[in-house]
């Protein structure tokens, strides 16, 4: 079985490392693409076996199964999970047989969440393609998604440990916990940017933390170690989310490829609006406003977008995605030039957290 279009295509710009492949687009920022790329440049032959391990896991003898199988496998992804596994074990000791099993199951679990968000959000397309849902139905894709949750688990179990499918039990839980939480709290901007923040660690960094913790442990760290490696990709992942949430708002929708202000214009909370509202407005004014933002009303979304240009909201979220990202960093930088830690996989680890927080898309 071949790897997806899109891990191949990642491998091959890998490939051009040695070409003096530049990390840096015209307007300054990393282009976050080919950092990734030259990180699988690191992994290229450890993530195939991932990768033809995720294809043979999603065969099965059931036609209808199969089928919607076969376009959960044609979305493919550019695999960053099964990346910070690989990398993980590869920099604290060397990638083991049960490091890729791992990383498989990481990647089933973030699959399994895109096909049931894809149910909650009645989106149309992901990754330019029919959706599953729209093509097979709500009930049967919660029900394939719900397949690919228990094939991820029953992978994370085949070692003599335990601990794997209780580490990926729980960041799955974590997940679905912060999917909750946000149903919740949809459309109320009334909320505090920690209760935001905590949101965005369960729903986005739980799996960066679990991919990067159980990487470490697969190669043999100890666990005050994994929870350091863990550590790094919790704050990777929320500050990838918080940078997107400033890229949708201040970002270039040249270089970004898609629709920006779909956050905003549907009223959604995010880090930056949270911060408008926290300057910009005050009492009985503040009040007014956050009701008639329930309510969804445009001249409401007018005072708050105006608000957004008014107050150091942009440069409030660019600030912290950026301390996320020298937290982040921080776990990782005592290993950094130790003798027995493998120094390329640590600082690619460090650079991929680095454009996490300075890309252009």
């Amino acid at each position: 079985m071949t790897p997806s279009a899109a891990a191949l295509d990642l491998i091959e710009v890998a490939r051009g490392r040695s070409k003096n492949v530049q990390v840096h687009g015209s307007s300054g920022a990393i282009d976050y693409r080919k950092v990734l790329a030259e990180a699988v440049g690191m992994i290229r032959s450890e993530l195939i076996l991932v990768e033809r391990l995720l294809q043979d896991g999603l065969r099965v003898d059931s036609a209808p199964v199969q089928t919607m199988l076969e376009h959960v496998r044609e979305l493919g992804g550019k695999r960053l999970r099964p990346c910070l596994t690989l990398l993980s074990a590869r920099a604290v000791g060397g990638i083991t047989e049960e490091t890729i099993r791992l990383a498989a199951s990481v990647e089933l679990v973030h699959t399994a969440t895109l096909v049931h968000d894809d149910v909650i959000d009645d989106s149309d397309f992901r990754r330019h393609r029919p959706t599953l849902h729209t093509v097979h139905g709500v009930s049967k894709s919660i029900l394939l998604g719900d397949w690919l949750f228990t094939h991820a688990y029953d992978l994370a179990n085949q070692g003599e440990s335990t601990l794997p499918g209780r580490w990926i039990a729980s960041a799955a839980k974590r997940v679905c916990e912060g999917e909750i939480e946000q149903g919740a709290l949809g459309g109320r901007f009334n909320i505090t940017i920690n209760q935001q923040l905590e949101v965005l660690a369960r729903k986005t960094g739980s799996l960066c933390r679990v991919a990067c913790a159980l990487g470490a442990w697969s190669a043999g760290a100890p666990a005050s170690m994994c929870e350091h490696f863990g550590a790094f990709g919790e704050h990777l992942g929320v500050a990838f989310q918080v940078f997107d949430d400033w890229l949708d708002i201040w970002g270039s929708q040249q270089s970004a490829g898609k629709t920006l202000g779909t956050d905003l214009d549907g009223f959604k909370p995010t880090l930056p609006t949270l911060r408008a509202l926290e300057v910009g407005f005050a009492g009985e004014e503040r009040m007014e406003l956050l009701e008639a933002l329930e309510r969804r009303d445009l001249q409401a979304l007018a005072r708050l977008k105006q608000a957004l240009k008014d107050t150091d909201a942009g440069v409030y979220t660019l600030n912290y995605a950026h301390r996320l990202v020298e937290q982040a960093q921080g776990y990782l930088l005592p290993y950094a030039h130790q003798s027995g830690f493998c120094q390329q996989s640590i600082d690619g680890l460090l650079r991929l957290a680095e454009a996490a927080a300075n890309r252009a898309a």
